[in-house]
């Protein structure tokens, strides 16, 4: 898929690039005339085998009637750039939440925020979820707020994280200065993916180019600051926060970091390996040597488009704690031992919702021993392993959707089935590579299992939970999602 669209790129865009003294702008130009770079990044929790490379993933692909090349991207050791016509968009495993397509360039910043098993971190820009998934895959006992401004958005990043069958990654619907008071000096590790005038991304999206404006920049300025503000307040002494676009623009990037260093005193850029990863040091605008520290990412120097990123630590005290970890949830397995540690506890410990979550253990305890803790509801949508207290906060996914009950019964949910692995369940159904396209398009297959629910899988792997009846399996796969492969 060439693009060839030198000839649409604006002048003015050409002439402010002169600013930015180590790129070439010939280079840059004659880039465009090659394809845009595909690129994928694996699921951790999906994969069959233990060792991650490029042999093995050519070799599941392959058995599975996908026939391209791979290779492992340097900076990231799940992400792998794709060569050939496999079209990994429209496949059912990408339906499965084996991968997610992802744009190379765009897997650096996470891989630089040096994320540990048990951070407390968030995603302050975070639709349509490729950082907030690859951030959530590195946590084991931690936890990841992603957050969306946008509320469609923060749709499309949930339908994502429920997809990957990810169990540690709060959704939520703020603009970043609503969250502040809440999460001050609260989080490990922050990630302010910044909405940006999208420079780099003219080669794989010709819209940003039409977007494009001589005052785009400036005008996202405005927006980065108040972003990185609010992170600065949010980021515990001793955090690392990342700051990223995928745009040249010296206003959003350079000058960002500057305006963030000289407001808080208390902030520092820390080195990254430019030459192992071949990226450019950012640009020395006040003079100080500080700003090299940042990483440019230039699509005629590598395997993928235009990208920024800096690396900012928070000095202070590593031990600090300001993390309040009361929280109100229900845990039937000790009902009468509750203790109320929140002021709105109420408002859930009543007998409606208990039954509610009796129904849920009730019913899952039928067909697997898998046991949840840190109950939530919210209306009639039941969630599960939420470790911190979500009141009054606008939560589209609280960590774990078990699912929703209709009446006095309970229908488990996409994402608990995807959340599971194969040997979780007591009734179980191998589909066939046609059966699985089949029942994705929202067709009842037939079955020899008795009546009651099945998880549904495909080379050992989740698709779906389907309801037994009478020798059929009723299509329990959610209809806006339903598609022909």
């Amino acid at each position: 898929m060439c693009y060839n669209i030198n000839m649409k790129l604006p002048f003015e865009y050409i002439e402010s690039l002169k600013d930015v003294t180590n790129l070439n702008i010939e280079k840059l130009k004659k880039s465009f005339d090659n394809d845009a770079i595909v690129g994928v990044r694996f699921n951790p929790k999906k994969l069959p085998f233990v060792e991650l490379n490029a042999k093995n993933i050519e070799n599941f692909m392959k058995n599975n009637e996908i026939f391209a090349n791979f290779s492992q991207i340097p900076w990231c050791k799940e992400g792998f750039l794709v060569d050939g016509d496999a079209r990994l968009g429209k496949n059912i495993f990408h339906e499965l939440g084996l991968y997610y397509l992802q744009e190379p360039s765009a897997m650096s910043p996470v891989e630089f925020l040096n994320i540990e098993p048990n951070d407390v971190v968030l995603d302050l820009c975070a639709a349509p979820g490729g950082k907030s998934t690859q951030i959530a895959s590195k946590l084991n006992g931690g936890f990841l707020i992603a957050n969306e401004i946008v509320s469609q958005r923060a749709k499309v990043l949930c339908e994502n994280v429920q997809r990957l069958g990810l169990d540690n990654v709060i959704v939520t619907n703020h603009s970043p200065k609503e969250l502040e008071n809440k999460f001050e000096n609260y989080f490990d590790k922050i990630l302010v993916d910044a909405p940006c005038s999208g420079e780099g991304m003219f080669r794989k999206n010709n819209n940003a180019i039409n977007e494009w404006n001589i005052n785009s920049p400036i005008q996202c300025t405005v927006r980065q600051k108040e972003i990185v503000k609010s992170a600065y307040k949010m980021l515990k002494p001793n955090g690392i926060m990342v700051y990223s676009t995928c745009t040249f623009s010296l206003q959003e990037n350079e000058e960002i970091i500057k305006f963030l260093l000289d407001e808080f005193d208390d902030l520092e850029i820390l080195p990254v390996e430019h030459e192992k990863y071949n990226f450019e040091n950012g640009i020395d605008i006040d003079k100080t040597g500080r700003l090299t520290n940042c990483a440019r990412l230039y699509p005629y120097n590598l395997n993928g488009e235009g990208h920024f990123f800096a690396v900012i630590h928070k000095k202070g005290n590593k031990f600090f704690e300001s993390r309040n970890q009361n929280n109100f949830y229900i845990d039937t397995f000790n009902i009468d031992k509750i203790k109320v540690k929140h002021k709105n506890f109420e408002r859930y410990n009543n007998s409606k919702s208990i039954q509610k979550i009796k129904i849920f253990e009730e019913f899952f305890s039928r067909y697997s021993k898998i046991k949840f803790k840190n109950y939530c509801l919210i209306g009639d949508y039941l969630y599960a392993n939420c470790p911190i207290d979500i009141d009054k906060l606008k939560v589209l996914n609280a960590s774990l959707f078990l699912g929703e009950f209709k009446k006095e019964t309970f229908v488990p949910s996409l994402h608990l089935s995807h959340f599971l692995n194969a040997d979780d369940f007591d009734q179980i159904q191998n589909l066939s590579l046609d059966e699985t396209k089949k029942y994705l398009e929202g067709l009842e297959l037939s079955t020899n299992h008795k009546d009651g629910w099945v998880l549904l899988l495909c080379n050992n792997l989740p698709i779906s939970f389907g309801k037994c009846v009478n020798g059929k399996i009723k299509n329990h796969y959610p209809k806006n999602l339903r598609k022909k492969l």
